[in-house]
């Protein structure tokens, strides 16, 4: 819910704030239950801001998901146990280090939106993290704009990694009724993230966020150990 709250509110944050909580009490389910779970919330967020999307900058980053996805689709089937752990603590010490050296992005480019296309289509499928290589060409931009094209990247991303957890015989039942349930806490952090966004400044926003993902990554490395 928390995590919701707060994508809805900056375009981030769900998978990172969710990932380790959701690996503790759900660990052979993952990364699949944390790809399923982003699906409403993105529903929501491009249905109430449809309008603001930018149709260019979401075709050239859908182009490089489909490359990324199908390059992570070898390391499902390699990964499991402690190493995928590990490898969700890299992929949450990677979001941090976006979100704060990286702060100012990158003046964004049709070649460097497919190549964040690649990485988050990589990145997603094989953690359930996406948005770390997204932050980076969405630094410069705030609003409606951001969240609303970011919706429709993290619904094709998600629709694609879906089908690379299938292929890879990653996603069962139990995912999807797991997924089902936890709707409900996501339908209830969007709409407390969309109060947020009237009454919360995005500097203070950022810094719960920093935090939430600092302590993360280490209870992600800790329960690799």
């Amino acid at each position: 819910m928390f995590g919701s709250a707060v994508e809805a509110a900056s375009g981030y944050g769900v998978a990172v704030i969710a990932l380790p909580v959701l690996d503790l009490a759900f660990p052979s389910h993952m990364p699949a239950l944390l790809i399923l779970v982003g699906i409403p919330l993105v529903v929501l967020m491009v249905g109430i801001e449809r309008r603001h999307i930018d149709v260019p900058v979401a075709s050239q980053i859908s182009a490089g998901l489909i490359v990324g996805t199908v390059a992570a689709i070898p390391v499902l089937d390699l990964v499991s146990g402690r190493s995928l752990r590990l490898l969700f603590g890299c992929a949450t010490v990677v979001a941090l280090v976006v979100m704060t050296v990286l702060r100012g992005g990158v003046t964004r480019t049709p070649a460097r939106s497919f190549a964040a296309g690649a990485a988050s289509g990589f990145m997603g499928t094989a953690t359930g993290i996406a948005g770390p290589p997204l932050a980076v060409v969405f630094a410069r931009e705030h609003g409606p704009r951001i969240r609303a094209t970011l919706g429709v990247i993290y619904a094709v991303g998600a629709a694609l990694s879906v089908g690379a957890l299938v292929v890879a015989h990653r996603l069962d039942q139990a995912d999807l009724w797991l997924a089902l349930l936890l709707t409900v806490p996501v339908i209830a952090g969007f709409l407390a993230g969309r109060l947020l966004l009237r009454r919360v400044g995005a500097r203070f926003l950022r810094g719960v966020v920093l935090a939430v993902v600092a302590v993360s990554a280490a209870l992600l490395f800790l329960g690799a150990l």
